[in-house]
């Protein structure tokens, strides 16, 4: 037997989740601050909730359980894992009608997905959730977006893109390129592909996908028009071109246009924005505006994205309110921050490690930890006092503390101490009165 998780999940060791721990803090000040209230739903979702809104390809990786009893000998389930938090969400509204709209929420909470683990790709991971219910207004929209810009920014992040689109053009260009109704769907899932796949990816996909080639000629003549660079007004000149002649199209010209006028309200600064006419996100749920967002560090794919779905919450008997939201990827996002940690050597969970000489001074090493922790520095002591010095500086090394408070019978004595920092291999005595100014100024907080 390995001792291993099972693929697709992972152990979170110290290190990793103080930087999740982190990213978390750092997303729910954001989302507070633009309003945003938490809930939670549970793990466990009855498999008519969730079944039928993803499409037919999300459906396979819902985690099914077995009923109980002699139904589950023969295969039968009625539960699953729930896949998201948008769904348990349309649950909620639909169950709780008196909320008031429009209701601003966020979510964080683990979803799990039985898809094949790859890098990034996890079939266990925590999705950090915003959305707003019950208003069709692209200000709703623009927030989500506005939020995404403000989150990857407050995480120290620098150069990142959030590509943007509509589902009524996406929809509405399929019956300009006239791809037969069955074959939609198929066809956007295939241009979807094209920034992982490459053109030559995308006419595959529309080949294995049954789409007739006049109609594939039609969508790669458009995706690679050289027109096509992600500005609003490129954009929006080839929606019109090709959309304009359908009213689903020129409802999505009309809110994009809408939505571009309050991202610039929101103060979401161009050069972060894409506009993108082959982003269409997988779900088959979206029907207006789409965003997703990536990172330039790490070659990790995209770190969020959402979009508009407007039918959802009716489809689980509920009212017919409009919603928008984003999700971020958690587990991206912290493998990225990880190890741009571990590379600049930031340090380990405590700034201080008091080594202990031997057992007859153990009393007075624990009093200076206190004394240590209780002006404000996170301390650790080396829990085994028989271990030779050489062994404590090691473990404060390999846990990258960088300074180290050695106490022995000479230095209690005397009032006294030893502190070496180990980056520089220096060491010094500091008398106890002055200890933590002494710690202070070497980690720079005064």
């Amino acid at each position: 037997m390995k001792p291993q998780p099972p693929k697709g999940t992972r152990d979170y060791l110290p290190a990793q989740l103080r930087t999740r721990d982190r990213v978390i803090a750092t997303v729910k000040e954001v989302f507070e601050g633009f309003g945003y209230a938490p809930l939670e739903t549970p793990a466990l979702e009855r498999l008519d909730v969730l079944t039928g809104k993803y499409g037919d390809e999300a459906d396979r990786l819902i985690f099914r359980i077995l009923k109980r009893g002699k139904a589950g000998e023969r295969g039968e389930a009625d539960l699953g894992l729930r896949y998201d938090l948008t769904v348990p969400l349309a649950r909620v509204m639909a169950a709780n009608q008196d909320i008031p709209k429009p209701f601003k929420r966020y979510q964080i909470q683990p979803v799990w997905r039985a898809e094949r683990p790859q890098r990034g790709r996890f079939r266990e991971f925590i999705q950090c959730d915003v959305d707003c219910v019950g208003t069709a207004s692209m200000l709703a929209d623009a927030e989500m977006i506005a939020v995404m810009h403000e989150t990857l920014a407050a995480l120290g992040f620098e150069n990142y893109r959030v590509s943007v689109n509509n589902r009524k053009i996406l929809s509405a260009f399929m019956d300009y390129a006239a791809v037969p109704a069955e074959l939609k769907f198929a066809a956007i899932r295939a241009m979807d592909k094209l920034d992982k796949v490459g053109k030559n990816g995308v006419e595959a996909e529309l080949a294995a996908s049954d789409v007739p080639e006049p109609a594939a000629g039609e969508i790669m003549g458009v995706l690679f028009d050289p027109k096509n660079s992600g500005r609003i007004d490129y954009y929006l000149n080839a929606a019109q071109a090709f959309a304009g002649d359908y009213e689903e199209g020129r409802e999505g010209v009309s809110e994009m246009q809408k939505l571009a006028e309050y991202l610039n309200y929101f103060r979401v600064p161009d050069d972060v924005l894409s506009f993108d006419l082959h982003m269409a996100r997988g779900l088959d749920y979206y029907t207006g505006p789409i965003y997703e967002a990536y990172v330039a560090e790490g070659g990790i794919g995209s770190v969020a994205g959402g979009g508009r779905y407007d039918r959802l919450i009716a489809q689980l008997g509920g009212p017919d309110l409009p919603a928008t939201g984003t999700s971020f990827g958690l587990e991206r996002i912290t493998a990225l921050l990880t190890a741009r940690e571990a590379a600049a050597r930031e340090g380990g969970p405590a700034d201080v490690l008091v080594a202990v000489y031997d057992e007859t001074v153990l009393k007075d090493a624990l009093n200076v930890a206190a004394e240590i922790r209780a002006a404000g520095t996170t301390c650790e002591v080396y829990l085994e006092p028989a271990a030779k010095l050489a062994k404590q500086f090691s473990y404060a090394d390999a846990k990258g503390i960088p300074l180290v408070v050695v106490v022995g019978p000479d230095e209690v004595a005397r009032n006294v101490v030893q502190v070496k920092e180990l980056a520089s291999r220096e060491q010094k005595e500091v008398p106890l009165a002055g200890l933590v100014s002494a710690l202070r100024a070497i980690l720079k907080r005064d």
